[in-house]
Order: structure tokens, then C-alpha cells, then sequence
């Protein structure tokens, strides 16, 4: 047995501990929060090593896709296409308070303006990298210690405003219709198809470099899916309690790694932007709900500034409208991709070309 496949085990045993504790305790995210405080425990307090293999985590994000495209049956998609300005306007809106939160970032960091915009724009960390990459101007280790660091601020945030602003009973048409567990829904060979669609999309997706293919690809295929065959499940809660687990703990351990880094003045300015953000996130959909009939947890949700993979999981738990607030992430990964990514990577290199006249 090595060292680290020994050091997984403690942890995950450790992980799967603390999250039934934390759901004996009634604590809010027992599965998301308890690996996390169990890798943390484990390299801070026992001094482990741990290197959680990358394919497991995969694994966690996949499961976590393919539940919530079950969410997505006809009559949801139905609804959430009476949402698209909603939607639209959301997602402009936050790159708009994040392009003016990278202003005080940039004083308070005392970077240039190439790594504050790079380090500030939410939803597309490996576009960011790129681009921070590409361009010599920008200090890519800033940028990548921002953009990672942002997971700290929506693991600890997100869920405890979300919680305050949950409705008191959540009942989406999603949960209405997806009642019968996969096992009861479907039989071996409609499971084996899908695996199989799965794997084949997200093969694809991995050839184009599509961001985000671990949710992406089962989100996809799950919504051909029930267009085609109406065969709507849901996972069973061991398989999501499980799911998280193993992709949570990936979290804690880039959670502890971080905490060494956050020092200095780069901290203080990470955690204005980031406290910020969220705020400012959640009073512009204060104000947006006031004119539409969705709640202020689902558009809080839908405009939280993290990685759709998280805040999916807030949602879940929140009994919040996963369909609906997954829209909204994945209209943000492929706006910020085709449309904001291309017009910042030609301001930058117009940036460029005017300092070296």
C-alpha cells in the first residue's frame, strides 16, 4: 500500500465521517462541508499528503451532471425558455460589477489593469489562465491565485446567504416530475446507453477543449434524453451524497494549499473582490426580483460569481430550481467563451500593441 493511496483512504473515511456527523447535526451542506473540514483536518492537523486521484473527482462531477440534467424535462425547459431575458440581463450585469469591482482590485493590489481584469471576470477560470498566459503583461500566478481562491469565499458565502433566502417550501416542477429513483426508472440497458452516450460526448467535448465537460457532457446528453424517450429519474441520495464527496475533497485539498498562499496585500484585495462581488450579486437580483416571479434564491444563484460546479450543489440542497439556475451558469460559460473571452483578448492585445508604439 503507498503513501498517498493510504493517505486517501484517511481521508475519505475521515470525509465520510464528518459529513454524517454534520447531517446528524442538522448542519446546512453535510456532504459538501464535510470533506472539505476532513482534508483540511487531515493536511493541517495530521500532516497527510494527500493526492486525490483526478479520474474520482471526475466521477463526483459527472454523477452531479447527470442529476441535474434529469431536472431538465420538457416542462421545465418550457419554462426556463420564458426566463432567457432574465437570463441575458443576470449575466451582463455581473460582468459589468465585475469589470468595475477589477478597478478597486487593481488599486488595492497594485497589479495592472491586464492581470485585475483577468483575475476578476467569474465563470471561466481555464479561459482566464489562458489568456493570463498568452498575454505578457498580465502576472499569471496573481490571476490563478485569484480565480482559484474565489472557491474559498463561495463554499463559506454562497450557501449561508442561500439558506437565509430559501423559500420556506420549494416544490420546481423538477422535483415534481423526476420522483422515481434511477433504479426504479430505468432498466439496465437504458442505464448502459447512457453511460455509454456519456462517455462518447464527453470524449468530445475533451477533443474540442470544452470547459467544464465533466457537467456539460451528462447535463447534454440527459436533456436529448428526456426530450427523446420522457424516461425522467432522479439519483438516488446516497449516489449525490457520495458524488459530492469525492469531488469535494478535491476542493479541500486546492482549499488548504490556498490558505498557505493568501498573504499580503494580494489576500486583502482577493477577499474585497470576492466579498464584493457577492454582495453586489445578491442586491442586483434583489432588485431584478422585484420585476420577475423568480424567488431571490434562484436568481442569487443563477448570478453567484463560482464555478457552476459548486453552486449547483448549493441549489440541490436548497431545494432551489437547478434547472433554472443552471441555465443561467451555462448561458454565463458560453457567453464568456464565444463572445466577452475574443473582445477582452482583442482589448489586451490592442493594450499591447499601444505601449510597445
Amino acid at each position: 500500500m503507498t503513501k498517498y493511496f493510504r493517505n486517501n483512504i484517511i481521508v475519505l473515511i475521515l470525509a465520510i465521517l464528518i459529513s454524517l456527523l454534520l447531517q446528524a447535526a442538522h448542519i446546512l451542506l453535510p456532504f459538501m462541508f464535510g470533506p472539505i473540514i476532513a482534508t483540511i483536518i487531515a493536511t493541517k492537523v495530521l500532516h497527510l499528503e494527500i493526492k486525490w486521484p483526478s479520474w474520482l473527482s471526475e466521477l463526483g462531477l459527472i454523477l452531479l451532471g447527470v442529476q441535474i440534467g434529469s431536472t431538465f424535462t420538457k416542462n421545465v425547459i418550457y419554462d426556463i425558455k420564458d426566463d432567457w431575458f432574465s437570463i441575458v440581463l443576470v449575466t451582463i450585469l455581473l460582468l459589468i460589477l465585475s469589470l468595475i469591482i477589477a478597478l478597486l482590485f487593481k488599486r488595492i493590489a497594485q497589479v495592472n489593469t491586464e492581470t485585475a481584469i483577468l483575475s476578476v471576470v467569474p465563470g471561466a477560470l481555464s479561459q482566464m489562465l489562458v489568456m493570463a498566459e498568452e498575454d505578457k503583461n498580465a502576472n499569471i500566478m496573481v490571476v490563478s491565485l485569484t480565480q482559484t481562491s474565489r472557491i474559498i469565499f463561495v463554499v463559506v458565502l454562497v450557501p449561508f446567504i442561500s439558506y437565509f433566502f430559501k423559500a420556506p417550501s420549494s416544490s420546481h416542477s423538477s422535483s415534481t416530475e423526476a420522483h422515481h429513483n434511477l433504479t426504479q426508472a430505468l432498466s439496465l440497458p437504458n442505464i448502459l446507453t447512457l453511460i455509454i452516450l456519456i462517455i462518447l460526448v464527453y470524449f468530445v467535448m475533451g477533443k474540442i477543449n470544452f470547459p467544464t465537460k465533466q457537467m456539460l457532457a451528462p447535463i447534454v446528453v440527459l436533456i436529448v434524453w428526456n426530450l427523446i424517450t420522457g424516461l425522467t429519474f432522479t439519483l438516488d441520495n446516497y449516489i449525490i451524497a457520495g458524488a459530492q464527496i469525492i469531488y469535494m475533497i478535491r476542493i479541500g485539498s486546492q482549499i488548504s494549499r490556498l490558505l498557505d498562499q493568501m498573504k499580503g496585500r494580494i489576500a486583502v484585495a482577493i477577499a474585497v473582490q470576492n466579498v464584493l462581488l457577492i454582495l453586489l450579486a445578491l442586491v442586483m437580483v434583489y432588485v431584478i426580483s422585484l420585476f420577475t416571479n423568480n424567488t431571490i434564491n434562484d436568481l442569487f444563484l443563477g448570478a453567484a460569481p463560482g464555478g457552476m460546479n459548486q453552486i449547483v450543489l448549493v441549489a440541490i440542497e436548497t431545494g432551489a430550481d437547478v434547472p433554472m439556475i443552471s441555465s443561467y451558469h451555462i448561458f454565463r460559460i458560453f457567453f464568456i467563451l464565444f463572445l466577452i473571452a475574443p473582445l477582452l483578448n482583442y482589448y489586451l492585445r490592442y493594450r499591447a500593441t499601444k505601449k510597445h508604439k
